[in-house]
């Protein structure tokens, strides 16, 4: 009995924090309020063809202003080249409404809504409005 009593008093505390995990859910995504009904940037070859939210953190950029269309890359989850990523891309013509995206976005986690299509294979969703792109920490 007091056993399950003390367990009981753990759960009521824990709930109070915001650090219990929804069933089938992770620790990360749980605490990802902002970014409500997000797939994480692991999952996020499981929604391409659809307009998803996708949470994650940015852990590498590029800007590449020599290439065609200019775009700037947020490697989301892992880094360039790895085939784990999840890329978003933002092309030249809508740079402007994010300021300096590399630089923003860089070391923060984020959560992005957009149509997931792919490049190569790899998850990406095309961020044309600074709306689509949220720092969620």
């Amino acid at each position: 009995m007091k056993r399950v009593v003390i367990v009981a008093a753990v759960v009521v505390a824990l709930a109070g924090t915001g650090k219990l995990v929804p069933s089938g859910g992770t620790a990360s995504a749980a605490r990802d309020t902002n970014c409500p009904g997000a797939v994480s940037w692991q999952r996020a070859g499981h929604v391409v063809g659809r307009t998803a939210s996708i949470v994650g953190p940015v852990v590498s950029t590029n800007y590449a202003a020599t290439s065609s269309g200019s775009p700037t890359f947020l490697n989301i989850g892992a880094a360039y080249p790895s085939s784990r990523r999840f890329t978003v891309v933002i092309w030249i013509e809508d740079r402007a409404k994010f300021g300096r995206p590399e630089v923003r976005f860089r070391g923060r986690t984020v959560c992005v809504r957009g149509f997931v299509s792919t490049h190569r294979g790899l998850p990406q969703i095309e961020a044309r409005s600074a709306t689509q792109v949220r720092i969620v920490r």
